[in-house]
């Protein structure tokens, strides 16, 4: 589930969205990575240019690159030399498949009432033990930012409560911290690193 005013937009400025991003890995990605087995298998949601994809590949991780935009994935697709899939978050059907799935920066389009499902079946598609990341901006009431995109502004009580009831975790981590946009306006950043429990 996405908001379709802000899949629209994605497809529409794709060259231009891409050209914004910093041409270097999120930390919030790289300390995910420290976590994995060498070769572990990573499911990208919302991969948009193929920016992390790129360097989890060299770090030779077994990624599967996905974006629910058929134009940034043509992006990351050029920017790999491989084929990323375009799949939405509510076509994902995977199960145990994966030993990590990261959202970085893209799970904050899905509308709050939909997230728990969303959650579901990333909890679903993680192998036991599996590490999930997903990056939202936060501190301000969910609604549209200057460009039309839609933000579910994530708090830290809402993220706990929609966690909890999309499946058994080991753990919960959060982290809030000052930040920017890919277009460079400040913002407020919250980082939740879960694990999934081992049985």
């Amino acid at each position: 589930m996405c908001d379709p005013q802000t899949l629209d937009f994605y497809a529409a400025q794709a060259d231009t969205y891409v050209g914004h991003r910093a041409d270097k890995i999120d930390a919030a990605v790289a300390g995910l990575l420290e976590r994995l087995a060498p070769g572990a298998r990573i499911l990208e949601l919302g991969c948009g240019g193929g920016i992390d994809a790129a360097h989890m590949i060299a770090q030779g991780f077994d990624v599967d690159a996905t974006d629910g935009v058929a134009e940034m994935a043509a992006q990351a697709e050029a920017r790999l030399g491989q084929a990323v899939r375009v799949m939405r978050f509510d076509e994902l059907d995977a199960a145990e498949a994966y030993e990590a799935v990261i959202a970085n920066a893209s799970l904050l389009h899905v509308p709050v009432a939909g997230l728990t499902p969303i959650l579901r079946r990333i909890w679903r598609a993680l192998k036991p033990g599996g590490w999930h990341l997903a990056t939202y901006k936060t501190a301000a009431p969910e609604g549209r930012d200057e460009h039309g995109r839609y933000y579910n502004y994530l708090s830290r009580a809402q993220a706990e409560e929609h966690y909890r009831a999309a499946g058994d975790w080991l753990s919960l981590d959060y982290e809030q911290s000052d930040g920017v946009g890919y277009f460079s306006k400040p913002a407020q950043w919250l980082k939740i690193v879960v694990r999934k429990a081992e049985s």
